[in-house]
């Protein structure tokens, strides 16, 4: 249940207009009148630390990565035997209703196996938390299965027979359409291979710092873009990515496992050098063709962004889409495959940023995309020759987030939160007339697969007060079978209780945000509590959803004692481009604003004691978590910052320009955003965290704040992983960090 909770006085502190190095003034603590409460000891909760860093979190032990064979007959999807990380990949027999395991990681590579510096990476930027199969893929239309593990990869046959493809050191392989070869690149090239033969190479001669066949690190990152290679349906092409980053600048990176270790990463700071990136087409001879990309006045073709690459139904188009460097112009581009000539199809600009979308080919000459429509995402169909706009399929104040596919009735399948800014629905969409059906009969966020929606689809779903369920559905949407997941019995063990989803109301021109909130389990009447605001805070990220979500650190924090919350700030995504489009330039202002104004409504609750509150956040969350201790002194009494932005001209081009544009054009916005300046301000108790080995935000980041402090003689402490990276993968560190958090409230708060 969503409460609507309003606050009887309005914020009583004056905003600057810009973020500067002007404090924010402190505001008198709320009076108290109720006794002062004592922190449970940690025995008072059954969440241990073990458990709140061990992965899958209770209820999690779910399907993942779900897919359709393409005959209809099986659904696949990854799924541990043992309720941990480990995963195998799974069978549901759609005749015989049953589920069987088809492999496991064990049976085709030794286990334990050390990743390569670049799976490594990878993996960082996927965010794979899984371990043993990570990913897999069927053939488009042949029911043949691609398994890669460590660096290695597989091809299961139709017959159930398993064969290895030679060589190690395969990155991103990809089947093709028939399942005969194999695509993928290794090294500085792009290579091939036959199901039942040799590799080649398709490309030669790569010079050092130049890579075919693989994306970038902007383009992973922060693009969502983690491949470089795309088969035509035809099987006899290949679309690939050039990368030459010999121009990046490298930062090194270095680390202890046992032994320093340095790495040189090539790492485009704002304002500086991105990468030079070519799309060509390559024939199995191995003869490319080089893509000539469309005069504009708008997209400089030597300084752009490119992804979305996507094939057409014949093979005989491309299309990708293009954003310019500043990330307010994007551009649909179709590419004549017989001549390598492209021209553009669509075009957007907005005056803060555009973001890469999605785009499907159609029969019959048509084109469906989810394009920018008056600041929201919806679905417009094309004439994936001329770029005529046929019809403007959806309209209104709610996004389509994912175009799914084309069921047996030519409708799209999209996920958007046309009933709700706290759901992911499915929903049918009408190309002819725009009518809308929704598929989801549950409440919540539904993740749907369906690569082959001919034959139906799989839904995962979960509810903020419900656990996940997966369905698996036929080509009408009628259910026809589930993937069993057990109800998790740590979830009553353990005495898991759903947060509260709150509103705090909108002020003037300042948004209504929604909230999550879980009170202490043993709440006293009259009695007020210290609380912990958990914050991410950061663009293109909604933290409050209807989603099940465990939030065991805020289960074992709630048990003994605390108040803990958490709010989507301007800035977030999911609430519509007017929502997180001001935050433009002056990054860290209008967030902070956001969650001081749902500190005071925090603090007007009867059982908050708005004099003991702390915040806590890692990442962006970090930065927010600095910026409230530093520019809004007096009002967090304790904070915690994991891995922290202090610097914005110290991170990378496609995130920092898009919000920030460059140092060179936005001084003024980078030096008032900048925490260096204001450490002088500092008053509570901070707590710093950063790993050494960080390749996301460097621990330059930390190292410049900390000389920052040591100059203005301020107090604060700092923990350093030596061996992790921006997302801590060993269980001792985890589990490290999580008493590290959580003693720092219990002893200063």
């Amino acid at each position: 249940m969503r409460l609507l909770l309003r606050l009887g006085a309005r914020l009583l502190l004056a905003l600057a207009t810009g973020c500067g190095a002007t404090a924010h003034p402190t505001t008198q603590p709320i009076a108290m009148t109720s006794p002062r409460t004592t922190i449970a000891p940690a025995s008072e909760s059954l969440v241990t630390l073990e458990r709140i860093a061990t992965f899958p979190p209770p209820g999690w032990h779910v399907p993942r990565a779900v897919r359709t064979s393409p005959d209809g007959a099986h659904v696949t999807y990854l799924q541990s035997e043992t309720g941990g990380a480990d995963m195998a990949l799974y069978a549901f027999d759609m005749k015989s209703r049953s589920h069987h395991v088809l492999v496991r990681a064990h049976e085709l590579v030794a286990s334990g196996e050390p990743l390569s510096r670049e799976e490594e990476l990878r993996r960082e930027r996927q965010r794979t938390q899984i371990q043993g199969i990570t990913s897999y893929a069927w053939a488009a239309r042949a029911n043949v299965l691609l398994i890669p593990v460590a660096g290695r990869a597989f091809v299961r046959r139709a017959d159930g027979t398993i064969a290895p493809l030679p060589g190690e050191g395969l990155i991103d392989p990809k089947l093709s359409a028939d399942g005969t070869k194999v695509a993928f690149a290794r090294g500085r090239e792009l290579w091939l291979a036959e199901v039942s033969g040799p590799d080649r190479a398709l490309t030669q001669n790569a010079p050092e710092g130049v890579t075919r066949g693989q994306s970038d690190f902007n383009m992973q990152e922060e693009f969502h873009e983690p491949s470089g290679l795309w088969w035509s349906p035809t099987g006899d092409k290949l679309a690939y990515l050039e990368v030459d980053e010999r121009l990046v600048g490298e930062v090194p990176i270095l680390g202890f496992r046992g032994k320093a270790d340095l790495q040189l990463l090539k790492y485009p700071r704002s304002g500086a050098k991105n990468p030079s990136v070519r799309l060509g087409i390559v024939d199995l001879a191995g003869h490319t063709t080089w893509v000539e990309m469309p005069s504009s006045t708008t997209i400089d073709s030597l300084d752009a962004y490119l992804g979305r690459v996507t094939w057409s139904g014949d093979g005989t188009s491309l299309f990708f889409q293009r954003l310019s460097r500043d990330q307010k112009h994007l551009a649909l581009v179709r590419v004549d495959i017989a001549t390598g000539k492209s021209r553009v199809l669509l075009e957007h600009h907005d005056d803060a940023w555009a973001s890469m979308t999605e785009q499907r080919p159609l029969e019959n000459g048509r084109l469906l995309a989810v394009w920018p429509h008056e600041r929201r995402q919806h679905l417009v169909l094309v004439d994936s020759k001329t770029g005529a706009v046929t019809r403007q399929v959806t309209t209104g104040e709610w996004d389509v987030f994912h175009l799914t596919g084309i069921d047996a009735k030519g409708r799209a399948l999209v996920i958007a939160n046309k009933d709700s800014v706290l759901e992911r629905a499915l929903y049918a969409v009408n190309l002819d007339d725009g009518t809308l059906t929704r598929m989801s009969p549950e409440s919540g966020v539904h993740a749907v697969d369906a690569d082959h929606p001919e034959h139906g689809w799989a839904d995962l779903h979960s509810a903020h007060d419900r656990p996940p369920s997966a369905a698996i559905y036929d080509a009408s949407g009628s259910a026809v079978g589930r993937i069993d997941i057990p109800r998790d019995p740590e979830i009553d063990t353990l005495g898991l209780r759903p947060p509260t989803l709150v509103t705090v109301p909108a002020e003037g021109d300042a948004p209504a945000l929604h909230g999550a909130l879980l009170e202490p389990r043993h709440k006293e009447p009259g009695v007020r509590y210290p609380a912990v605001v958990v914050v991410y805070g950061g663009p293109a990220v909604q933290s409050v959803l209807d989603e099940y979500n465990p939030r065991l650190l805020w289960q074992h924090l709630a048990d003994r004692g605390f108040v803990v919350f958490q709010v989507d700030n301007r800035g977030a995504s999911g609430y519509g481009h007017a929502f997180e489009a001001p935050i433009r330039e002056r990054l860290g202002e209008l967030e902070l604003a956001d969650q001081l104004r749902a500190l005071a409504w925090l603090s007007a609750q009867d059982f908050v004691d708005g004099s003991r509150v702390g915040i806590y956040g890692h990442s962006y969350g970090g930065y927010m978590a600095l910026t409230a201790m530093l520019r809004a002194p007096g009002r967090y009494k304790v904070g915690v910052a994991g891995s922290p932005v202090t610097d914005w001209s110290l991170y990378d081009t496609g995130y920092t320009e898009r919000y920030m544009a460059t140092p060179a054009t936005n001084g003024t916005g980078y030096e008032s955003t900048s925490l260096a300046p204001v450490a002088k301000n500092l008053s509570g108790k901070l707590l710093m965290i950063h790993a050494l080995m960080d390749e996301n935000v460097h621990f330059e980041h930390s190292a410049k704040l900390i000389d920052a402090f040591v100059a203005a003689e301020r107090t604060f402490d700092l923990m350093v992983f030596p061996g992790e990276r921006h997302g801590y993968r060993s269980m001792a560190a985890r589990k490290y960090a999580y008493r590290r958090v959580i003693d720092y409230f219990v002893e200063h708060l």
